[in-house]
């Protein structure tokens, strides 16, 4: 310490952090501050989220295998859920299958909501009995040598969907779909969601959720759009689930986000959210880390109902 000037220390700076208890890292910040009051103290955070923001190929190979063993989970689901059966038994068929592929657990608190549930965004009791006609919206994913993965997928209980979950669904598909295309080199995260607005705006029209007249009058602060779609459709993620990295610089190559929008309707007890985790590429679209996960409607249908 005596020959050195700059000392780096580690503050806690993500988007999200909570912190009213002072933790073991803020006393030993206070320490050193005391006891070496001639130094330069600069913070380490910005460094380490432009590092860890950027994969290397064996992060994203440890990414892929987290994402491979949430694909087995979710297949696992898709077998065993039929009319009646409990949210919590759901959780219980996933992290079997978890535990099984040498994962250490769930990345997240994991979400099993059935029906109204859905509509809920951090709906975490998982206490409630599935019923025939609802639709359960499941955001669970598999943790794999610290890292994480972030999966949304949403299947219809009896194994069938009705038209209107099925028009919903297709719609936040679409959304999806063309989300992902945007993040590319250069892209900055705010005309990103943006962007994102204006394509779930249309699929909104189009559902008859929302008129022209809604838009016309809408504050721009919060678009007509937002009753129904009221959270972010991108964050990075790594070594955390919601991981760190700078919102207010382009994103690059090599950076690792999830794609998530949703369409929530309380008064038809119906929330769909669809999620993926994709890289991004030097050119074109991004790499799907879950591209083997079902996620098209026909598709789970037909894997639901094989064996029933």
């Amino acid at each position: 310490m005596a020959q050195a000037e700059n000392v780096y220390i580690n503050t806690n700076e993500h988007t999200r952090r909570y912190s009213e208890t002072e933790t073991r890292e803020d006393r030993f910040i206070k320490r050193l501050q005391k006891d070496f009051p001639a130094h330069t103290y600069k913070k380490s955070a910005p460094i380490m989220h432009r590092i860890r923001s950027i994969k290397e190929k064996e992060e994203l190979d440890l990414m892929q295998i987290a994402c491979d063993i949430t694909g087995k989970g979710f297949k696992r689901v898709l077998d065993f859920v039929k009319p009646n059966v409990w949210e919590y038994e759901i959780e219980a068929e996933i992290i079997h299958e978890f535990t099984r592929n040498r994962s250490k657990g769930f990345a997240y608190t994991p979400i099993i909501g059935s029906g109204k549930n859905a509509c809920v965004l951090h709906y975490i009791e998982n206490n409630q009995q599935c019923k025939s006609g609802d639709v359960i919206l499941m955001d669970f994913a598999a943790e794999y040598a610290n890292y994480a993965s972030d999966l949304t997928r949403c299947i219809p209980v009896n194994g069938k969907f009705t038209k209107r979950q099925k028009a919903v669904y297709n719609s936040v598909l679409k959304v999806k779909n063309a989300s992902t295309k945007l993040l590319v080199p250069g892209t900055l995260m705010n005309e990103y969601h943006i962007e994102v607005g204006k394509l779930m705006e249309k699929e909104l029209l189009d559902l008859k959720l929302i008129d022209k007249n809604d838009i016309k009058k809408q504050d721009p602060n919060w678009p007509a759009y937002k009753k129904y779609f009221m959270h972010g459709t991108s964050h990075f993620l790594g070594l955390d689930t919601h991981d760190v990295g700078l919102w207010t610089e382009p994103i690059k190559a090599g950076m690792v986000f999830t794609v998530e929008p949703g369409i929530y309707i309380p008064a038809e007890g119906l929330g769909i959210r669809l999620e993926d985790d994709v890289v991004v590429q030097k050119k074109g679209a991004p790499f799907n880390l879950m591209k083997n996960i079902p996620i098209e409607a026909d598709h789970i249908e037909d894997l639901m109902n094989t064996k029933r």
